[in-house]
């Protein structure tokens, strides 16, 4: 090649734009997010409670445009919940226990089946029919065999609670274990790592965030479960309450009952997501 046809082929090279530099560090793995700080979010989310209160003090007591038979005015809630007193926070801690009990105990059997049947194809092949089978089931639906079984006590709504969950935490931690990448299992074998060794150190912390999710799911199922369990027969319980009140139209003491089931269900959430964000600080998904 003769040295002017040399530098016209530079001159071409040099005139094809380079790619641009791709970015590094947070900003491949984490996208942008705009929204609300931190103090922007909380008062979001206090004034979207107060203009729904307000909306419902001018739907009810402000206007009347809707009946205290239909949905209860603000004013009579507060003396359903002066009258009842004591009564409502016996009725809440027997929900809250059963709650607490059969999400426990149902999590954590889910939990330990789950990883059984991830890790052994015997046990996978042995309970998966039967779970399939009983897992589109609604719990409620067993309710009649449950009052038969254990009456009207304690023992039948844990549980009814206890399936609920055993059922979501088999599903997910089957397919958490299944997402956690390869290149992490032949990684620890490689440097040596056996069986044990590698669902000890690899596999259990990568599946800890989606265990975690897991729960929350479990914790509002169980909540949902027991109280409906508590409508069909019940000594104490907020579904008790409810279904007590609805028999006579008392629409003020329905509504506290739902209130009060809102309110611990989302503070066992708090407590939940509260302790995944604290044992998951090193997520790569955490901002």
């Amino acid at each position: 090649m003769t040295q002017p046809e040399l530098s016209g082929e530079v001159e071409t090279l040099a005139s094809v734009p380079l790619p641009a530099p791709r970015p590094t560090g947070d900003a491949t793995t984490r996208p942008t997010r705009r929204g609300p700080g931190r103090l922007g979010g909380p008062v979001l989310s206090v004034g979207v409670i107060v203009a729904v209160a307000v909306l419902w003090w001018v739907a009810t007591s402000g206007t009347g445009a809707i009946k205290p038979l239909y949905f209860p005015t603000p004013e009579s809630v507060w003396k359903a919940l002066t009258t009842l007193g004591t009564q409502l926070l016996a009725d809440a801690g027997a929900t809250l226990v059963r709650v607490l009990v059969s999400w426990v105990g149902g999590s954590a059997l889910g939990v330990l089946v789950g990883l059984a049947m991830a890790r052994n194809r015997w046990v996978m092949y042995a309970l998966t029919p039967v779970i399939e089978a009983i897992r589109p089931v609604p719990p409620v639906a067993l309710i009649p065999f449950v009052i038969l079984w254990f009456g009207i006590g304690d023992d039948g709504k844990i549980f009814l609670g206890a399936l609920a969950c055993f059922m979501v935490m088999v599903v997910n931690t089957t397919v958490a274990v299944g997402n956690v990448p390869p290149v992490y299992l032949q990684a620890a074998r490689s440097l040596g790592a056996g069986t044990g060794r590698v669902y000890r150190s690899v596999v259990l912390p990568a599946i800890v965030p989606e265990i975690l999710s897991g729960f929350r799911i479990g914790s509002a199922l169980a909540f949902a479960v027991v109280v409906a369990a508590e409508f069909l027969g019940a000594d104490a319980g907020i579904g008790r309450l409810i279904m007590q009140a609805s028999r006579t139209l008392n629409t003020s003491v329905v509504l506290l009952g739902t209130v009060v089931i809102a309110v611990l269900a989302v503070l066992l959430d708090t407590a939940i997501s509260r302790l995944s964000a604290r044992i998951t600080r090193w997520s790569a998904n955490r901002d």
